[in-house]
């Protein structure tokens, strides 16, 4: 045999003892390194080529031995405390839409039912999927996003003449927001060494698609919220850990001031929109008469008792109570109702539980020795966390969004798939720890060539 085909039965002989089959480009690459280093060295002592490629083999030992101890080094990292809870979290969403929500209807169930299935399908194959292969696909994942997100329902609107959010398809599509932090993830990793141009291109690449759901559709900016919020701080982050090789202080700083800004100007191009803002601290003011419902969660969670129902409730707040889990909008009242009728200690259970799964998972993420991985970890954290602030502020009587969601617990079957999917996503992320670590880069010069 020719060299090369010798040093691939090798390869192969050894990664046939590995069970991990995602361990196996690693092993490859690693024992590549080695046998070339080796092969150099002895070629440099005067050995023929053929013969230095044998005794570099044959110095390695056996290739099935060499396999089983590669086997016994290589093993995915436990999930266990990842995916339990979920699978906790997602059997009381069953429960709470039979007992809290009393959802009826076949139509209702079956949507249900559907989004169980393909939830649990898409966290068994995710599971298996090695997200930090995507990486060399993340401007592709960016376009496709862009397409399904923005282009087709915009296009789609203009086809059958229809503009408003409620009458396009932009209303099942936006949430796929919820992936694009982790799409950001990809193109972050990428723009790494770029300087100055890099920040500016990262802040862009939030900046675009959010400017264009903003023109093109005002669908209450629920999820590109949580999308924006997260990216801008992955953005942070990525300066703060040197990625773009400039004044660190500086970029975060012109951050810090210019999305503040943006975001008051936005405020101020609407004079509701500030209106309904300081509502929150003051709900008589609300313009949009929403106001009103901020009282009636007040006086709900004024009237609950520590354990059991509460106490009787004004004859407004009855209302909300009674039409608790018939719109979307007073799905944001869960916790509210659960403390209510059960008591604020069985309201508090499930966000504690959230929040230590939440803390459990940072304390994996900050232990990932790849700063990808980190970084998409993070994406997904943030959105799991963003939903659980808002959903809390609610509780407390400050309805930032009024279609704050739960994660899974929250009547929303669309959300309930996507934050199943993310949680696939996130534990594929950890299962693969160990197999890439960060690579040395340089700061990266762009050149351009006029002709």
């Amino acid at each position: 045999m020719q060299a090369s085909e010798q040093e691939r039965a090798f390869l192969d002989t050894v990664c046939q003892e590995v069970r991990w089959q995602a361990a196996h480009p690693c092993i490859r690459a690693e024992l590549c390194d080695h046998i070339e280093d080796q092969k150099e060295a002895l070629l440099r002592s005067g050995l023929a080529p053929e013969a230095a490629q044998e005794k570099t083999l044959r110095e390695l030992g056996e290739p099935e031995m060499l396999g089983q101890l590669f086997d016994a080094s290589y093993r995915p990292a436990a999930t266990f405390g990842v995916l339990a809870p979920i699978v906790l979290y997602a059997l009381l969403g069953i429960v709470f839409r039979l007992l809290v929500y009393r959802m009826s209807g076949t139509a209702a169930w079956t949507g249900f039912l559907l989004a169980v299935v393909l939830g649990g399908a898409g966290i068994a194959l995710l599971f298996r999927l090695n997200l930090y292969r995507l990486g060399r696909f993340g401007w592709l994942t960016y376009a496709a996003f862009l397409g399904i997100v923005i282009v087709i329902p915009a296009v789609y609107s203009a086809v059958i003449g229809q503009v408003t959010p409620e009458s396009t398809i932009y209303l099942e599509v936006r949430y796929l927001w919820m992936l694009f932090p982790l799409i950001y993830g990809l193109l972050l990793y990428r723009l790494r060494g770029l300087g100055s141009f890099g920040i500016l291109a990262a802040a862009a690449l939030v900046g675009v698609p959010f400017l264009l759901s903003a023109v093109l559709f005002w669908s209450g900016f629920y999820w590109e919220g949580i999308a924006c919020f997260a990216s801008l701080w992955m953005l942070i982050y990525a300066i703060q850990s040197s990625f773009f090789h400039c004044n660190k202080a500086l970029a975060i700083a012109l951050i810090l001031f210019f999305v503040p800004l943006l975001i008051g100007l936005f405020l101020i191009s609407e004079p509701y929109r500030v209106a309904r803002l300081l509502a929150v601290l003051n709900p008589a003011r609300d313009p949009m008469g929403d106001g009103w419902l901020v009282l009636r969660i007040r006086e709900v969670i004024s009237h609950a008792a520590i354990l059991g129902e509460g106490s009787a409730l004004p004859t407004a707040a009855q209302e909300v109570a009674a039409r608790f889990g018939e719109s979307t909008n007073s799905q944001s009242l869960l916790l509210a109702m659960l403390a209510y009728r059960y008591g604020l200690a069985v309201a508090a259970l499930p966000v504690i539980g959230l929040c230590v799964w939440i803390g459990y998972g940072i304390t994996r993420v900050r232990n990932l020795g790849s700063t990808l991985g980190k970084l998409l970890a993070s994406a997904i954290l943030l959105v799991f966390g963003a939903q659980a602030v808002l959903s809390i502020a609610v509780f407390f009587g400050y309805p930032l969004w009024y279609s704050a969601v739960f994660p899974f617990l929250t009547d929303n079957t669309l959300a309930f798939l996507m934050n199943l999917l993310l949680a696939g996503l996130l534990a594929s992320l950890l299962r693969t720890d160990g197999l890439y670590q960060d690579t040395q880069y340089r700061k990266k010069r762009l050149r351009l060539r006029l002709e």
